[in-house]
């Protein structure tokens, strides 16, 4: 026997999870949520503040954080989980370029929020296991074996389950499981850089301010988070983020206020660094008969603007609200999903090509390049209207 649904979301990160729960308030519609992972949940031992072991901080902008607050989810992420930043600094090593903008700009009060993924996820989870959602049922530590699509529908297999459904929804990653079942090609490209990863505390405040330095090496950020900490995302081409993880914590410390040029005074806190490798992917198709991809299972950029989590949950709430507006009969079919694609892939391609061309911008240095990029920094910095749309951008609503 198999249990039905209309959609098998698989992945309950932050993206999937908040994909399930926003279609269970907007839709009367039964979803499955899968994960072959246990819930996360918080450790007793460990005191409520931002000096955890996990150092992954996503900056959230307006739309992101009003579809977290519309399923009940952001009003959980009190400090330390979620800090408002009001602007960001970004300048340049090889060049007199300096740019600064804030929510100020825009007529706002903040840019966004620096949230814990965490701590989000867990508070997601939570929700979806305990908040009393009738459309939606949870599998957790229930790790998938096959996944067979067809027209009339998808369905699930895994030890102790089998689920069908009209749709399947892959939010399972960037190394998605669902992605590679349905055979559908994704392109991987190499920064040949790794991110680095830490929070930190410094000797001046962060003023709530996301600074970011442009470097030969490549860009390296520090985001506000609670009590004057910050949360660094230093992207280091191989050879140097190698060095720089074999630095003992207190040259690791000065190499990290040299970066930022003392900036932010000196570094007097470290917690312990982490790395990942940074790339850029691009699934050629969002999706397949009977099945949808969102997020990083679709798509992962530079993280050097931060967009990388605002994509996903533009995917999602593009694709809830889309389902919302349909018979439940048509939410597999291929036109509806082509519909999707077309809504999502431009503006999550054109992200990437972005990112991908500043991060290659700010690494070619010939001393005419570098002059006319500082000074086209300079003159952004002076032109009020634009410094407003780079501040709507940052906030998620462009």
């Amino acid at each position: 026997m198999s249990d039905r649904y209309d959609i098998i979301v698989v992945g309950a990160g932050l993206i999937g999870t908040t994909l399930a729960l926003h279609l269970a308030k907007n839709t009367s519609l039964s979803v499955a949520l899968v994960e072959r992972n246990a819930p996360i949940v918080a450790d007793p031992n460990l005191p409520l503040d931002v000096r955890q072991t996990n150092q992954r901080v996503v900056a959230l902008g307006h739309l992101a954080v009003e579809m977290l607050t519309d399923i009940d989810v952001f009003q959980r992420l009190a400090e330390p989980h979620a800090h408002p930043y009001q602007s960001m600094a970004v300048w340049d090593e090889n060049s007199k370029g300096d740019l600064h903008f804030s929510a100020s700009d825009a007529g706002a009060s903040e840019l966004g929020y620096m949230v814990d993924a965490q701590a989000c996820t867990r508070a997601l989870q939570a929700n979806a296991l305990t908040g009393g959602h009738k459309n939606v049922t949870c599998f957790f530590s229930a790790a998938p074996r096959e996944l067979t699509l067809t027209r009339g529908g998808a369905r699930l297999q895994g030890d102790g389950f089998d689920l069908r459904a009209r749709l399947a929804i892959g939010a399972d990653g960037g190394r998605s499981w669902v992605r590679h079942q349905a055979k559908l090609f994704a392109n991987r490209r190499s920064y040949g850089q790794q991110g680095i990863v830490a929070k930190i505390k410094t000797s001046n405040s962060h003023q709530n301010c996301a600074w970011q330095r442009f470097l030969s090496t490549g860009p390296v950020a520090a985001l506000p988070v609670y009590d004057n900490y910050s949360s660094i995302v230093w992207s280091a081409d191989n050879a140097f983020s190698k060095e720089l993880m074999g630095m003992s914590d207190s040259n690791f410390s000065v190499a990290l206020g040299n970066a930022f040029e003392q900036r932010l005074g000196t570094v007097i806190e470290l917690d312990k660094r982490q790395a990942f490798p940074l790339v850029s992917l691009q699934a050629s198709t969002y999706y397949s008969t009977s099945l949808a991809l969102v997020g990083d299972a679709a798509h992962s950029i530079h993280p050097l603007a931060g967009q990388g989590a605002n994509l996903g949950f533009k995917d999602a709430l593009c694709l809830s609200q889309m389902i919302a507006q349909v018979p439940k009969d048509d939410i597999g079919e291929l036109a509806f999903l082509h519909a999707y694609q077309q809504k999502r892939k431009p503006d999550n391609q054109q992200t990437d090509w972005m990112m991908t061309a500043l991060n290659a911008g700010y690494k070619v240095n010939p001393p005419l390049w570098s002059a006319a990029r500082g000074m086209g920094m300079n003159w952004v910095n002076s032109q009020r209207n634009i410094k407003a749309l780079l501040a709507k951008q940052a906030m998620g609503l462009t």
